[in-house]
């Protein structure tokens, strides 16, 4: 009977990680040539990956991590992962959570042939320099928000930071960064709201 039990619970378990992958919210290349999944870990203690697939061949192209913080299948949400692509499909602006208080931002470029990561500079030490803030409070997040053309992506940070006056409570902050992904720069950086974060 104990033995019967065993069996039945191995089985379970191993079907739970046998998932398929998922398909991410806006995912979809514009022109329709690539998706973007969250391929399921091999292990239960593993981390999952993101996949750009190739539609036409179903053959992966490339793949990253997905920041470490949140678990399969809740790392396909879209407080998670989230992705951006260019209206030209050349380029996907890519969100991952880290820890439960921090996101970053990636840029890849994307060709049948793989990713190529794109550096830009840090939209939070921009904003950093606006708020004429030195250090976080808490939170720290970077998510992509829209692209005006093929070469020109707008992120938003946010997070907050201590407050200058030197009181406990710390201010939030929104600033939007606007990036020349061809020259890898800032181009603009403008506050679009601080209060202070209460609870």
């Amino acid at each position: 009977m104990r033995f019967a039990i065993l069996l039945v619970t191995a089985a379970l378990l191993s079907s739970a990680w046998a998932r398929e992958p998922v398909d991410l919210a806006n995912g979809h290349s514009p022109n329709g040539s690539f998706s973007v999944r969250i391929k399921p870990p091999a292990e239960p203690d593993a981390l999952a990956f993101l996949e750009v697939v190739n539609v036409a061949t179903k053959e992966v192209v490339g793949s990253t991590d997905t920041g470490g913080y949140a678990h399969f299948p809740a790392v396909a949400e879209d407080t998670s992962t989230a992705v951006l692509w260019s209206p030209d499909s050349r380029h996907l602006a890519l969100m991952t959570r880290g820890t439960k208080r921090s996101t970053s931002l990636r840029l890849y470029r994307v060709e049948s042939t793989g990713l190529t990561e794109v550096p830009l500079p840090s939209s939070t030490d921009r904003a950093f320099e606006l708020l004429k803030a030195k250090e976080s409070y808490r939170c720290v997040f970077q998510r992509p928000l829209k692209w005006s053309g093929n070469d020109t992506l707008v992120v938003r940070a946010s997070g907050d930071v201590e407050n200058p006056a030197g009181t406990k409570i710390p201010i939030w902050y929104e600033v939007d960064v606007t990036f020349n992904i061809q020259e890898k720069r800032i181009t603009n950086a403008k506050i679009i709201e601080t209060k202070p974060k209460v609870g």
